[in-house]
């Protein structure tokens, strides 16, 4: 069945070809409390990359609360699926990050983070029937700063994306590094693949404080899980251990993955949902005590600008 679901979305992707339209890199940024759009250009430039700190007076109203954490990571599938709405509400309800792969930024998709009151960005990789298609980011509380990636296909031609994020948390020198992905899909051989990885370990690699990578990494061939495992070593992450077997296998291989670094995972689960061609995945964290930092010695700047 899944074998099927991924010749049929090679297919699709073929087929669609001449529907979708490109532009470059392009970053969606919105405030759930401010409808207005800015469309930029950008990327995480090693160059510019900058140690984000928390100012100082961030309060738990601004910030996320180091003894819980909540984060879901799913692929929604451009929301194809008649019943993907009502599982979004479900699923997202309630998360303090939620990383979305494919998504498609519809009225129905911005209605129900506005009612959940969420923050997001969304790194664009393409447009389908005129709305903007690529990996978000939500959040209860505002992020520091984003910045964002692209590494086109090889046969497509189509952009996959990435977005990393900077997340402040109540009490820490450091803030949360969220980096959601959507890995290359369509190749023979993993050089792309590995180029898309490498790029975004030199976004992540500065990086001192707690971490959580997530997203569709498509890894299903054990050559590309080892390029995926290498970049987890390098930045010291851990894997979380799966209770459940509900992620969405190709080819016998789990492709969808929550990567974590000064973080204790208190619960986790993976629901099997018809909504989608891949399984949403939830974990709740506390940061691990020797992360933790007295706000009141944190002293930095908040950077608003491209990695």
């Amino acid at each position: 069945m899944r074998l099927f679901s991924f010749i049929s979305s090679l297919f699709l992707s073929l087929t669609l070809a001449g529907c979708v339209t490109t532009n470059g890199q392009r970053v969606v940024l919105e405030d759930a409390a401010d409808t207005q759009k800015e469309e930029v250009n950008s990327s995480c430039d090693v160059e510019k990359l900058v140690q984000n700190s928390v100012a100082n007076g961030v309060n738990h109203a601004t910030a996320l609360d180091p003894e819980r954490i909540s984060v879901l990571n799913w692929n929604i599938y451009k929301e194809q699926r008649e019943n993907w709405a009502t599982d979004f509400k479900r699923y997202s309800y309630k998360h303090d990050v939620v990383m979305i792969q494919e998504a498609h930024l519809g009225e129905d998709l911005k209605s129900v983070l506005d009612k959940q009151h969420q923050y997001w960005t969304l790194n664009t990789a393409f447009h389908y029937q005129d709305k903007a298609t690529g990996v978000m980011t939500a959040s209860r509380v505002k992020a520091v700063h984003s910045c964002g990636q692209s590494t086109v296909e090889p046969f497509i031609r189509f952009p996959k994306t990435s977005l990393v994020s900077y997340y402040p948390v109540n009490g820490m020198n450091e803030n949360l590094l969220v980096a959601n992905i959507h890995g290359i899909n369509f190749t023979l051989g993993v050089g792309v693949y590995k180029e898309q990885m490498e790029k975004l370990y030199d976004a992540m690699k500065r990086h001192n404080g707690p971490i959580v990578l997530a997203g569709d990494f498509n890894t299903w061939s054990d050559a590309r899980m080892q390029i995926v495992d290498d970049l987890a070593r390098r930045l010291s992450l851990e894997s979380l251990d799966y209770t459940s077997h509900n992620r969405t296998l190709v080819f016998g291989n789990a492709i969808d993955h929550v990567f974590y670094r000064g973080l204790e995972p208190l619960e986790h689960d993976t629901w099997y949902v018809t909504s989608s061609d891949h399984n949403p995945t939830r974990v709740s964290f506390r940061v691990k005590n020797d992360t933790a930092v007295n706000a009141d010695f944190a002293m930095g700047e908040l950077i608003n600008e491209d990695c």
